[in-house]
């Protein structure tokens, strides 16, 4: 039994109500700093503030909430994304970001649930020798995300050995969407090195932070996309984020966007 799945059938009562007591990760406050250089983003789009009665009642763990320990270290295990907030997408097979600090994690599991907690699709992945930001692209053999569905996803690395339940969990939903006329106008008109504003400016957080990833990865002294990633990263609370390397992140960036 996988350790996620190990965790979720040992709990007495079901996930929505377990995970409601779930602490998120801090954010800390947003940045209002222009996204391009010119034109100035209102700080509640760079943070995705969509409102709910959009999107449904969000659960607590919404934007990636971390639990366990893996033997009383400090929270070494972060997910990339605004705090409270699904994470849309435009992809059927979106990326996910999260920062791992030193730790001695050498494996991690993925797994998605649908709405009924239903899992449709679950993997093992080796974590980076080195501390920084990672990324994990659902696969083409994983079932496409629908639109308009929400998924709750769990990442789970293990401490020590697949034999031992030390491990820590960070979890989190997604949810494709389809864009409007506008913005695929937008999206049209500009440069693909600046289509991030446009998928920031619409709410697509993974969208957005994985077009800048990319461009990080290919430009890594470009100007303009180190401004876009440093003022992405420092809008939703993680600064601390902006000289950590993404080199472990490139090679497994399916660069869709």
């Amino acid at each position: 039994m996988t350790w996620i799945r190990k965790k979720i059938y040992l709990a007495a009562i079901p996930l929505s109500v377990a995970l409601y007591f779930v602490s998120a990760v801090s954010v800390r406050a947003n940045s209002q700093r222009d996204f391009i250089g010119t034109q100035k983003l209102r700080t509640d789009l760079i943070s995705q503030n969509i409102e709910t009665k959009e999107r449904g009642t969000l659960p607590a763990s919404a934007g990636g909430a971390t639990r366990g320990g893996c033997a009383e270290q400090a929270p070494s295990l972060i997910s990339v994304m605004p705090k409270n907030k699904v994470g849309l997408t435009f992809n059927k097979y979106p990326t996910f970001f999260w920062h791992i600090a030193k730790s001695n994690a050498k494996t991690a599991e993925f797994l998605l649930l649908n709405e009924n907690d239903d899992v449709i699709y679950e993997t093992n992945f080796n974590l980076p020798d080195k501390p920084g930001i990672f990324a994990f692209t659902l696969p083409p053999e994983a079932p496409g995300l629908e639109i308009n569905q929400k998924y709750h996803w769990f990442l789970s690395v293990n401490c020590s050995s697949e034999d031992t339940d030390d491990t820590m969990t960070v979890e989190g939903w997604v949810e494709r969407t389809r864009p409007n006329l506008f913005v695929r106008i937008k999206l049209n008109k500009l440069e693909p090195k600046y289509r991030s504003k446009i998928y920031t400016e619409a709410g697509i957080w993974l969208d957005a932070i994985t077009h800048v990833a990319k461009y990080r990865c290919t430009l890594p002294h470009d100007s303009d996309v180190k401004l876009y990633w440093d003022q992405l990263l420092t809008s939703i609370g993680f600064p601390e984020f902006v000289s950590e390397p993404l080199d472990n992140s490139c090679s497994l960036i399916r660069l869709n966007v």
